[in-house]
């Protein structure tokens, strides 16, 4: 169902606008009838040709204007109230600044009280609606004057509101989401949301996220136009119930998608500020109104080109692309608005960035994931999709749960290629760089350096380690003629010295028990591969239920390597151990 949202300076005539459109009267409480005025959101729905629509009737004092910036964020017309007998007046630039701010491409502009002027009057009023709207989202909006009292224009009005239905499009969306407006409980139904559907569309057993926080609530059942549905879509006036006890739900909470949206405290955005102030002031008791939410703001300037990071006091459900509204409460002012730009900037976002992301605004999901991403280097798949609506990187490379741009993909091969190269430099009788050390350098997980290897042609992987596909670890001739001296020296005798004892650099140690030339048998003790063959064979020459010591003399060892080697043997199952005995096997 489109939804129209009146827009428009106190007692200009929107509320009894939208009652002769319309049958109904949108004003719900009795301190709205006793005052005469809006104060809350008022609604009510009819057949305009082909469209099923609903009208949010928002309040135009100045001091409900939270209300009124709660009930035009997801509307797909709107209709600006100008009473032909006042004109032009400050909630109405009020208004339309915030309409020209979300950028609401579709509307028509309404002259009331048409009955209580003349026609040099009504015109003058027209004229003064035309010079004002100049330059803004709403210039060349029609402009039609109305009596609601004697019926006259109405059809004409119905007519203009038609036509911009007819040009509106409900935005493609893989996710949804709703922003509550109103909430309260009745007996035997339990906690009902009430709001505007702004994308997707929710149905009785769906799970949804709820914001803040987010908590998992189940949908009960969904009422459209006063009556149970089955289920309720993008534009539509919806009201909620939920399975189960629903605590703390309240004007500013979002329903969505499970997984589809993540809340957050830091946002760069894009604002632009209001035809009443030349720039954002920097300093204020600033409000940031997203949806039908109001939070406190800090803001700081990045760049020259309305970028913005915001820092608010609790977290808000937010995606790139969301509009947004500034509101200075000291001011009593909308002093700017925009769109998000990245709901998890970086601590000291740059201009560049800005520029990016605001490029790409005008794209598809696809278009935002490649600019965040690119802003980013490296970013969360999750976070990602979340933020873009499941958009995916032209570029970049999805990397176990992390999506990699080309440019950093790039940086870190070479940096990589580095470190591998510099690592056999300086240790050229190892294998290569350990996986899990290569990472930890670098700042990235080990899936991201085996998905980069991959791409290489220069580099390869061996037993956990990363060297160059050129590269042969071996011994230098100096080591290889120490090491044939020391293996003589071992061979004579079962009795070896201590493996750290042997005079022999330990990268070379190292080398030999890689390469087998060496088995250790235990921490500081290790046989030649030949005397380890030998033990192996040779211990069959021994009875059954034989000892440790006459395992120890058989061989002409100590017993310090005569237990360890014999509790070698039974854990290759080369011995079995019955008391303080032990028979081959």
């Amino acid at each position: 169902m489109p939804i129209v949202a009146t827009a428009g300076h106190v007692d200009h005539g929107k509320s009894t606008l939208v009652e002769a459109l319309t049958g109904s009267d949108p004003d719900r409480w009795a301190e709205e009838k006793e005052r005469g005025l809006t104060i809350d959101l008022g609604f009510a729905w009819t057949q305009l040709g082909d469209h099923d629509v609903g009208f949010v009737d928002v309040p135009g004092h100045e001091r409900f204007i939270k209300n009124m910036l709660a009930g035009v964020g997801a509307v797909d017309c709107a209709l600006l109230v100008v009473a032909a007998d006042e004109g032009w007046m400050p909630q109405t630039e009020e208004h339309a600044a915030v309409l020209d701010l979300l950028e609401v491409e579709r509307g028509v502009v309404a002259i009331t009280r048409i009955d209580l002027v003349d026609a040099d009057t009504a015109e003058l009023a027209e004229l003064e609606v035309i010079e004002e709207i100049e330059g803004t989202h709403l210039e060349g909006w029609p402009i039609v004057g109305v009596s609601s009292v004697t019926g006259d224009g109405l059809d004409a009005l119905r007519t203009e509101v038609i036509t911009a239905l007819d040009a509106a499009s409900a935005p493609s969306t893989t996710r949804s989401r709703m922003w509550v407006d109103r909430s309260f409980v009745i007996a035997g139904a339990g906690t009902i949301a009430t709001g505007t559907v702004l994308e997707g569309s929710f149905s009785p057993g769906d799970d949804a996220d709820l914001f803040p926080g987010p908590r998992t609530v189940r949908v009960r059942g969904v009422q459209h136009h006063g009556g149970p549905a089955e289920a309720v879509a993008a534009g539509d006036r919806a009201a909620i119930s939920f399975t189960g006890s629903v605590e703390d739900l309240e004007r500013g909470d979002l329903l969505a998608t499970p997984g589809a949206v993540t809340q957050t405290q830091r946002l760069l955005v894009g604002l632009s500020p209001t035809r009443a102030f030349e720039e954002i002031p920097v300093r204020g008791a600033f409000h940031l109104h997203i949806g039908t939410a109001s939070v406190p703001v800090a803001i700081r300037r990045v760049g020259d080109e309305g970028g913005y990071l915001v820092v608010a006091d609790e977290p808000v459900p937010a995606a790139m692309g969301d509009r947004i509204v500034l509101r200075d409460s000291g001011r009593k002012a909308v002093v700017g608005g925009g769109r998000i730009l990245d709901p998890h900037p970086a601590d000291r976002p740059s201009a560049e960035a800005v520029g990016i992301l605001t490029a790409a605004l005008s794209g598809d999901a696809d278009d935002h994931a490649t600019a965040l991403l690119e802003v980013h280097g490296s970013i969360d798949a999750r976070a990602l999709a979340a933020a873009t609506d499941n958009g995916s990187p032209r570029n970049g490379a999805l990397v176990a749960d992390a999506w990699i741009s080309d440019s950093v993909a790039r940086d870190v091969l070479d940096r990589l290629h580095e470190a591998v190269t510099a690592h056999q430099s300086e240790f050229p009788s190892r294998p290569g760089m350990p996986k899990s050390e290569l990472a930890s350098r670098l700042g990235h997980a080990v899936e991201v350096v085996d998905a980069l290897v991959a791409t290489s042609s220069d580099l390869t992987e061996t037993e956990g380690a990363i060297h160059t596909t050129s590269f042969s670890n071996e011994l230098a001739p100096d080591d290889e003629e120490a090491w044939a001296s020391v293996r003589k020296e071992m061979e004579s005798s079962f009795d070896v010295p201590r493996l750290s004892a042997l005079p022999l650099e330990d990268e070379v140690v190292h080398f030999l028990l890689r390469r087998g030339d060496l088995v250790r048998i235990e921490r500081d003790l290790a046989f030649t591969d030949r005397q380890a063959s030998e033990i192996n064979e040779r211990v069959a020459e021994l009875h059954d239920g034989f000892t440790v010591s006459e395992f120890k003399d058989h061989f002409g060892m100590a017993r310090r390597q005569a237990v360890p080697t014999l509790e070698w043997l039974d854990s290759i199952g080369r011995t079995r151990r019955a008391g303080d005995g032990r028979s081959v096997r």
